[in-house]
């Protein structure tokens, strides 16, 4: 007869020893890190992944800004059933793609795929743990080629040669500066390479960036050698944003002396809007660069508050709001520019007063509709977004020693009393010249 041995139950853990069990998994977490170097390093390069769910959240209202409208590229949306209709149209624009650059379909194909590997670098495992090399390498290889054609006949506004209505190509322009669907610029660079004439696709891309620069007006520029390791055509657009020259104006020796008197502390008088700013004598003058960081003060009787210009439609929510989203990717390095400019142009739009008087002085061309809904769309996309505090530091510093000067009232009256006189003045003369 077999002797059964009970084995004793095995003593569920209480609270304390369960709560010590997790706090030692992640003390061991954080030695294995110390010793091995961190598992996110931060980088000038992020790889192109998702969108943080801390975004997503605070964003409820514009999560189609974060989903592909027509077309999928790379391996975060492929397969997609609602996008599968453009998948044909991918591969025929690839296929252009290698008919215009006579090239041959395997040398090409090839080319990506003796990559691969370092193309794998640009992801997430996790996110392409599906795909072995060879069926990474071919979605890569129509993908790359498809935008490549799309760019270059969009940008040139041949739509006959794509055979398209133009209004899918805007959804899919939209498409190509979503973080989820990003390609990686090096596979851009490796067929361009390719190419019969590489500075044709590469002046393509440069027109296609310009074009979509949210600041200013476009003009067509020169080739610009594209030498920088962008990580995507995203982090592209970002670095077009936060690059080139700014424009200094030094304050005159009167404007020195107002500053100079008045004080910057916060509790004092502050400034929440455009309109404000204009009832204290401080205008909004338009720059001429595209660089968001190009915001500046300066006084010289009266105070002029420098900003690039701004073109609103409805792609500026999607734009706007990825690149908030690649900034705020854990391994991407940055000082949260277009965050802090989105957070601070909040706080000047409070109102569609403040965007009339931002349209009456060219900052600001409103393709999207009312003015109240342009307000509207500051206050949401900058709801619950942290900035970098000290970016506009100096500028606000300024702006409150301005409004808190004691002279200023004095200044913005003399002001007034010329431009009264002025008018005085011209009636006076047409009366005589009526005589």
């Amino acid at each position: 007869m077999d002797t059964i041995i009970e084995m004793p139950e095995e003593r569920p853990l209480n609270f304390l020893e369960k709560k010590m069990k997790e706090f030692d998994s992640a003390l061991h977490e954080v030695q294995n890190q110390e010793t091995h170097g961190s598992t996110l390093p931060q980088t000038t390069k992020p790889l192109i992944q998702r969108v943080s769910p801390l975004l997503l959240d605070k964003m409820a209202d514009f999560q189609k800004c974060f989903e592909p409208r027509l077309v999928a590229f790379g391996p975060l949306h492929h397969g997609n059933p609602k996008l599968q209709r453009a998948e044909q149209s991918k591969l025929k624009f690839s296929a252009r793609f290698v008919n215009e650059n006579e090239t041959n379909r395997y040398d090409l194909f090839n080319k990506v795929k003796a990559e691969i590997g370092d193309l794998r670098k640009c992801y997430n495992p996790e996110d392409i743990a599906a795909y072995d090399d060879e069926m990474l390498a071919w979605m890569l290889f129509v993908d790359g080629c498809a935008v490549l054609f799309a760019v270059r006949y969009g940008t040139e506004v041949k739509f006959d040669e794509l055979n398209t209505k133009p209004y899918l190509l805007v959804f899919a322009q939209l498409d190509l500066f979503l973080l989820e669907n990003q390609l990686p610029y090096k596979l851009l660079k490796i067929l361009i390479g390719s190419a019969k004439d590489p500075h044709i696709w590469e002046q393509s891309i440069t027109d296609f960036i310009d074009q979509n620069v949210m600041t200013n007006i476009y003009q067509k520029r020169k080739h610009v050698v594209d030498d920088k390791d962008y990580a995507h055509l995203l982090d592209r657009l970002r670095d077009e944003l936060l690059t080139g020259k700014q424009m200094k104006i030094d304050n005159t020796k009167i404007g020195g002396i107002l500053l100079s008197c008045g004080d910057s502390r916060k509790h004092r008088k502050t400034f929440r809007s455009i309109k404000e700013l204009k009832e204290s004598g401080i205008h909004v003058k338009p720059s001429t660069t595209n660089n968001l960081n190009d915001i500046s003060f300066y006084c010289n009787f009266m105070g002029k508050l420098m900003m690039p210009r701004l073109l609103v439609d409805d792609s500026t929510a999607s734009k706007f709001l990825n690149l908030v989203a690649l900034e705020m990717c854990q391994d991407f390095k940055n000082d949260s520019e277009v965050t802090s400019y989105l957070c601070f142009m909040d706080v000047l739009i409070d109102s569609a007063d403040d965007v009339k008087e931002l349209r009456d002085t060219g900052m600001l061309h409103n393709y999207l509709g009312k003015n109240e809904e342009v307000a509207e769309l500051f206050k949401k996309m900058s709801r619950g977004l942290v900035p970098d505090q000290s970016r506009y530091e100096n500028v606000i510093n300024n702006i409150h020693k301005y409004c808190n000067n004691p002279w200023r009232g004095v200044a913005t009256k003399a002001i007034k009393a010329g431009r009264w006189i002025g008018k005085f003045a011209i009636c006076i003369g047409r009366s005589i010249s009526h005589m």
